[in-house]
């Protein structure tokens, strides 16, 4: 737990150098899930820590720090307390109303970033204008985070800290309150894989995803026993229906050009929806490398779309993930809707780089 939080102070301090709004004051906030996947490797946190101070005394020796009104480092304890550090954090800036410029730093995996996300899609649209956020690659996947790499993630945050607005998939069921994802929701054979990746991913080093494909290929029929459902598509008033679908997996993304499983790009193209149709279980394993690479779409069983909103019928029970956290759905849960939500969220982007497809310029 030490070496966790002298990485987060760390991160914290190396806000003080940022170059944005010409050095007018800041509030930092960073939220760290101790749990996290990366920081399970002790002597990967130790080589993360030297270059993170290497980096600092360069910055403490040369640039001038700007005034920083809160600096705050909260670390989860539980599941959902991500989320309610969140609130609290909202609920301070709307108490105090200051008009800083405001920075929350995630230090997690994707769901740590599911809850924090959850909590801001939620949140005033006036607190949202005055706070951004940066989430780091910390956690096992990495598929949320606005960095692919640390030092990306500390240029985000020493240069201009440049945001765009992104979006979030809501995803309401007939019972109990709508979830979020600020990546990809998706029902079926994937989100089984990522289940028993949960499961195992303490005991498999690596890339613990690709390694449970062929375990939840073998077992994945007779432990869900897939059955027919009904999809609606739709899209800019237009519908398009689907009855009786067999369905190996059903991906539905906040926009195209999106991954999960730690990159693989389930979602290469434009369109936001994948559809699956059932797979034998030598289909599955003989095609997976077409998945890794992003040429599923070779396989006649897979069809794309694009998609504002999909509506799912079903009957019987089925994991469903979201951005990694997996739910096991039941007929009552159906029928669920997945709606593509305005994109809402500044999260610190490289001007350099090409926009997400979801991605605008924050005013």
């Amino acid at each position: 737990m030490d070496l966790i939080a002298t990485y987060a102070n760390g991160v914290s301090e190396l806000a003080s150098f940022s170059r944005s709004l010409e050095r007018a004051p800041l509030v930092v906030d960073v939220i760290v899930n101790p749990h996290a996947g990366f920081f399970k490797r002790t002597s990967t946190i130790r080589k993360l820590i030297l270059d993170l101070e290497q980096r600092l005394a360069e910055l403490r020796r040369r640039s001038p720090r700007r005034r920083v009104e809160i600096n705050e480092v909260r670390f989860t304890e539980r599941a959902g307390h991500a989320r309610r550090i969140t609130e609290e954090i909202l609920n301070r800036e709307e108490r105090v109303s200051s008009g800083i410029e405001h920075l929350l730093i995630a230090c997690g995996g994707d769901g740590t970033s599911n809850e924090i996300c959850t909590s801001l899609m939620e949140a005033d649209t006036g607190l949202l204008d005055r706070l951004k956020l940066l989430r780091l690659p910390l956690g096992s996947g990495n598929d949320v985070a606005d960095a692919r790499t640390f030092g990306n993630a500390y240029e985000l945050i020493l240069g201009s800290q440049h945001t765009v607005r992104t979006g979030a998939l809501r995803v309401a069921g007939a019972e109990g309150a709508p979830r979020y994802s600020f990546n990809i929701g998706s029902l079926g054979l994937d989100a089984y894989i990522t289940d028993l990746t949960n499961r195992f991913k303490r005991a498999i080093p690596g890339q613990a995803y690709k390694a449970m494909v062929d375990i939840g290929s073998l077992f994945y029929e007779q432990s869900v026993k897939p059955a027919p459902m009904d999809i609606t598509i739709r899209r800019a008033g237009a519908a398009t229906h689907l009855r009786s679908f067999l369905p190996s997996m059903v991906v539905v993304g906040i926009s195209g050009g999106r991954t999960y499983g730690s990159h693989m790009p389930v979602l290469p193209g434009s369109e936001n929806v994948c559809l699956v149709a059932s797979l034998s279980t030598w289909e599955k394993i003989a095609n997976k490398k077409l998945f890794y690479k992003g040429r599923h779409g070779e396989l006649p069983c897979v069809s794309f779309y694009h998609a504002d909103q999909v509506e799912i019928d079903y009957a019987a029970r089925i994991p469903m993930q979201l951005d990694g956290e997996v739910s096991w759905l039941s007929g009552s849960d159906f029928p669920l809707t997945l709606t593509v939500l305005e994109p809402r969220i500044r999260v610190l982007r490289d001007e350099t780089l090409p926009a997400p497809a979801e991605g605008r310029p924050a005013s």
